[in-house]
């Protein structure tokens, strides 16, 4: 399939997938109230983190070198065995302290509940191989119907088992869905075999303590928000961050057809300067999200959510544009990540986790949730600039920097208008931001229709 059919393909399953997530959105909060809410959201964090230690960065490490081995296969059955090894290991070792982490978490979370999520996320880490083969051997089709059957398979559990048993039902659905994406993917299973340790280790540290550092920055604020300010604020801000997330997935069938394509275009100059400019397109990709966040994404969570959750609406437009340079911080990075050891991916998560440890110490109980979001979005710049910095010192590529500063301007004269003037001056400044990222695209691709005319007709000359 060409690159648009692919990502096609992926947009189609991942959109559909998560509109069913988002469509029980307001039944899941109904059913469980803000108090149930919170606690469901401090145990999905936690998921979070242990996917983090459980994967040990190996999809990313199959990504990275599959492409420079001669049999391919032995890099697959090589990380199904690492994972089988690792997760294996810290999923017997986590139920059983499930007694210890239950009390360690806030909101107390129950127990049935931390053991269906403990055996999810280890077979969910297992399918991490499965579905890498799927994408490096651009099979989308196959990838995408794995995705969306699981969630089916989720939602209609969640439907059925949330009402009667709150959090543990919404578990349990997900522990059912992950055993049915097992056995769906059960014959892309290579046979495990332990080698490349080696090259696993070397790589897969780096991005694990980088994840875990990454999880400091965004994810472990759910845990200060419901220890600081109480489980009924962390689920506004918990939903509020869903939609953000979700609504950056519309992203995610570029960077599933993009980030395992990135580092096979930096051997030329030409190769080098498309790496580049495509690059800034998903960064410009981005601020057409993070719009629709602001302009659309906040109203409609007035009338999607109940009462309880409408302070969603006024947190979204401030974590859209959060999401924003987040998802900048991941495309300006190739030459970190190109790094066979990934120090400086290492040292800017050290010193991004450090400057979050010090909001959540002095932001978020002394002046408040709306101050923390503000902080959090001058983190994220920050991680950004030092990305952006670290990558062209190892790898320097010829960003169009002007286009993505331009774009920039416009989405932050849109929050304005959301936040100062009226709906007219979001409409106009949308509009501007359209022209302005679609303009350059239009001319490059006539340019390159006219070289192609000129190449055929001296060819046939």
């Amino acid at each position: 399939m060409t690159p648009a059919m692919t990502m096609g393909v992926y947009a189609i399953g991942l959109i559909s997938s998560k509109l069913i997530a988002l469509a029980l959105q307001p039944f899941v909060t109904q059913w469980l109230g803000p108090e149930q809410f919170g606690r469901l959201d401090v145990l999905i964090t936690l998921g979070c983190l242990l996917t983090i230690i459980m994967s040990f960065g190996i999809s990313d490490a199959i990504y990275r070198f599959a492409h420079d081995q001669p049999d391919q296969n032995e890099i697959f059955r090589s990380a199904l065995g690492l994972l089988l090894s690792i997760a294996g290991g810290l999923t017997v070792l986590a139920q059983l302290s499930v007694p210890w982490l239950q009390q360690l978490l806030p909101g107390q979370p129950p127990s049935f509940a931390l053991h269906c999520l403990l055996a999810s996320l280890f077979i969910n880490t297992l399918c991490c191989v499965p579905l890498a083969i799927l994408r490096i051997r651009n099979q989308a089709k196959l990838f995408v119907g794995a995705q969306v059957i699981f969630t089916l398979t989720q939602g209609l559990g969640i439907v059925i088992l949330a009402r009667p048993y709150g959090v543990n039902g919404v578990m349990a659905a997900s522990l059912i869905a992950q055993i049915v994406q097992v056995a769906i993917l059960a014959r892309h299973f290579p046979t495990p075999k332990l080698g490349h340790l080696t090259l696993f280790f070397r790589y897969g540290r780096a991005i694990t303590l980088s994840g875990v550092l990454s999880f400091v920055v965004i994810g472990a604020e759910r845990w200060a928000i419901a220890d600081t300010l109480g489980l009924s604020l962390l689920a506004p801000y918990a939903v509020a961050m869903q939609w953000a997330i979700a609504a950056s997935l519309l992203l995610e069938p570029f960077g599933l057809w993009w980030y395992p394509k990135r580092f096979g275009l930096v051997s030329t100059a030409s190769e080098r300067q498309q790496a580049a400019t495509i690059s800034v397109i998903g960064c410009q990709l981005s601020c057409l999200v993070a719009a629709g966040i602001i302009s659309v994404g906040s109203r409609f969570l007035l009338w999607w959510l109940p009462n309880d959750f409408h302070a969603s609406a006024d947190m979204l437009p401030l974590l859209g544009i959060m999401m924003m340079f987040k998802h900048a911080s991941t495309l300006l990075n190739i030459g970190c990540y190109h790094q066979t050891d990934g120090k400086s991916v290492v040292l800017i998560g050290i010193f991004s986790a450090c400057c979050a440890v010090g909001i959540l110490l002095f932001i978020l109980p002394s002046y408040g949730l709306y101050a923390f979001i503000g902080a959090g979005i001058g983190l994220q710049l920050l991680r950004l600039g030092l990305f952006y910095y670290f990558s062209q010192s190892y790898l320097p590529l010829p960003y169009p920097l002007r286009r993505l500063t331009v774009s920039y301007s416009l989405i932050i004269l849109l929050l304005t208008a959301y936040y100062l003037l009226s709906p007219v001056y979001e409409v106009l400044c949308i509009l501007l931001l359209i022209v302005q990222i679609s303009w350059p695209l239009g001319r490059e691709k006539l340019a390159n229709n006219r070289q192609k005319k000129i190449d055929s007709s001296l060819k046939t000359g």
